[in-house]
């Protein structure tokens, strides 16, 4: 009997296995990611899907770079599909935003961001929701974005990639210019440095919540001397506000973006110096920077979608550089005269891929017939 059971269970084993191997069952079949469905759910021709992909990996390995304020004309009425990737520096707290506009017929645009050291296999990639998609910064570095748009879109379209505050300013009616003193300066003859930043205007300012959440506690003590402290809902932050020279607001009270907590002071340890708000963020690591949560920043503005130019060579002795200006790296000079893709525009300059492979940004003078 035993050994006929031991049989039946080497059977169905075997069995079991063969069936696996023979349906073969994805090992990512809980995967996320939307590219990750897109590509399972493609029922095209396997030649453009392996172009897809190959120009997907392209863009992930190549060294350009564009500032935090962009906006740009994809060219995707190529011959074939490409993907574009730009680097660019982001902080913690830095609100990332990447829009999408002019798409005729409306298409899946799909962003991937990888953040510094991610394992370039391992992103979640996303698609844009009504031409937009936002990220908070989590990690301060050099991040990574590529953008594509779905297989078989033939279009031109207007992109932007930009940054934003992640919180409202939190004294009413002023902005950047009004930041004085910054994260990480000297206190007490070195003893200290300041964690936070102090945000200067008269006396009765309203300062207002950042965001939505509730007043943990306040109280009038120590250093901070009138001072409240509010803790968002989402990302578990609390804001400290201190030096107040009222506290209009109390504990356990819920509050909305813009609410009046209070009113500029200079009490506690800035007693008899100019009035000013102190201004802290501290997070489950501990405090952090709120400079490039509330910094106010311009967007860069859309203009008329630019033109495939009708020269497709580049001239020889070109630099490809690996920004959009003559302030970024050459990359390498083209020393022949030779045909190029343009992937995209902006303004005057051109990021171009050569028959090699070879990636960089040319201005625009530079290509000819």
């Amino acid at each position: 009997m035993y050994i006929i059971k031991r049989i039946f269970f080497t059977l169905i084993i075997i069995f079991t296995a063969t069936a696996c191997k023979e349906l073969k069952i994805p090992g990512k079949i809980f995967e996320s990611s939307e590219r990750s469905k897109y590509e399972r759910s493609f029922s095209g021709a396997d030649s453009l899907m392996a172009q897809w992909k190959s120009s997907f990996s392209s863009a992930v390995a190549n060294r350009l770079m564009v500032g935090e304020s962009n906006a740009f004309t994809f060219f995707a009425n190529q011959p074939q599909q490409h993907a574009v990737g730009y680097s660019l520096e982001l902080k913690k707290g830095d609100q990332l935003v990447i829009e999408a506009s002019g798409m005729t017929p409306p298409a899946k645009i799909f962003v991937d961001v990888f953040e510094p050291g991610t394992d370039t296999g391992k992103a979640k990639s996303e698609i844009l929701e009504n031409g937009k998609f936002t990220r908070f910064t989590e990690t301060s570095g050099l991040h990574k974005v590529v953008i594509q748009p779905e297989i078989g879109y033939r279009n031109s379209f207007e992109m932007k990639i930009y940054t934003q505050p992640s919180i409202a300013f939190p004294v009413a009616g002023k902005g950047n210019r009004d930041v004085q003193s910054f994260w990480g300066a000297s206190r007490d003859g070195g003893g200290r440095s300041h964690e936070g930043v102090d945000i200067f205007a008269p006396r009765g300012t309203p300062i207002v919540a950042v965001t939505d959440g509730f007043i943990t506690r306040t109280g009038n003590q120590g250093l901070g001397g009138k001072q409240v402290w509010l803790r968002d809902g989402i990302l578990g932050n609390s804001y400290y506000y201190a030096h107040l020279d009222s506290i209009l607001t109390e504990g356990g009270r819920q509050v909305k973006t813009g609410d009046t907590l209070g009113r500029i002071g200079n009490t506690g340890n800035a007693a008899g110096g100019p009035t000013h708000l102190h201004f802290g963020i501290y997070t489950t690591g501990g405090a952090v920077d709120p400079y490039p949560y509330l910094r106010k920043r311009s967007i860069q503005a859309s203009g008329t979608a630019a033109k495939l130019p009708e020269g497709k060579w580049i001239k020889s002795g070109t630099n490809l550089r690996s920004g959009p200006g003559t302030k970024y790296e050459i990359l390498s000079t083209i020393n022949t005269k030779m045909p190029v893709e343009i992937l995209t525009a902006f303004g005057s300059w051109y990021h171009i891929k050569t028959a090699d492979g070879k990636q960089g940004f040319v201005q625009g003078e530079r290509l000819q017939k």
